[in-house]
């Protein structure tokens, strides 16, 4: 069930930004200069991480296929491979007047203070972040502080949590089937009911992923005053900047997409390891 590279989530931004799409291509070199200026090659290589929870879509525990399992998910999300898919991707609908629009901002000392802790966060143990995170939320609630308000607008602008309920549904279809496929899963549903089932669920989707993005921006800004956050909001606002980060956004889905149904037809060459 090898779905075409720029389908659904990609074709997305070639719909977005049909106009400018048919700008002039940035070159390669260019797009890597931007990958890190911005941090965003850190955000794609942190995929590995995540890639820990893959059987838990299918019901599996990821600790029963031990040692073969950390293996195969550094194999299928090799970080250098994933960077290289996103210069590619980019180089397809990024025209250089946003090129230089995202890189102006983050190269600049905001922008780099930013990209700094943010590259710091995405590389962070999970469970120590989330704990810590959570700690800080609860701090500013009962604070009441501006803050708040500042990550949930921050979110609003880029799109964050629309993008993700969208993405993470196709994520779990495309693993699923793909699990299904090479016999690893017994899940017995066709692909369109799957979808349906899946959106049924938006709403508390949505809720989660609001949830968690108020603890992990609580986490990732920490050190940062309310004046620089209330800068870094004035920038996403930008539409160009909303542009960027519709690209960016659906880049990466898309990555992690086409990566986790890779894995799960490669599940079946796992076996379960028993305990001594």
């Amino acid at each position: 069930m090898k779905l075409n590279r720029l389908a659904p989530l990609f074709a997305i931004v070639l719909v977005l930004l049909g106009v400018a799409s048919q700008a002039k291509a940035a070159e390669e070199q260019d797009i890597r200069n931007f990958l890190q200026v911005t941090g965003f090659d850190v955000a794609i290589a942190s995929i590995q991480q995540g890639a820990m929870a893959g059987p838990a879509l299918t019901g599996e525990d990821p600790d029963v296929f031990g040692r073969q399992w950390v293996k195969l998910a550094e194999e299928v999300f090799d970080p250098d491979e994933m960077i290289s898919e996103a210069v590619e991707m980019l180089g397809a609908v990024m025209p250089d007047e946003l090129l230089d629009h995202g890189s102006a901002f983050y190269s600049s000392p905001l922008g780099q203070r930013l990209v700094e802790v943010e590259n710091e966060s995405h590389m962070a143990d999970d469970t120590e972040k989330y704990e810590e995170g959570e700690r800080l939320t609860g701090e500013l609630l009962e604070q009441n502080s501006i803050r708040i308000d500042l990550f949930r607008e921050m979110g609003v602008a880029i799109g964050s949590t629309d993008t993700a309920v969208k993405s993470i549904v196709e994520i779990q279809v495309r693993y699923l089937m793909a699990a299904v496929a090479a016999g690893v899963s017994n899940f017995d549903i066709s692909e369109e009911d799957l979808r349906l089932m899946l959106m049924e669920q938006a709403g508390e989707m949505r809720k989660n992923i609001e949830v968690n993005s108020l603890v992990a921006n609580a986490y990732a800004y920490r050190a940062l005053s309310d004046e620089e956050l209330i800068d870094y909001l004035a920038a996403l606002q930008d539409p160009k900047m909303g542009q960027v980060y519709e690209i960016l956004n659906a880049v990466q889905y898309q990555i992690m997409a086409e990566r986790y149904e890779t894995l799960a037809s490669r599940l079946v060459d796992l076996r379960p390891e028993q305990e001594l």
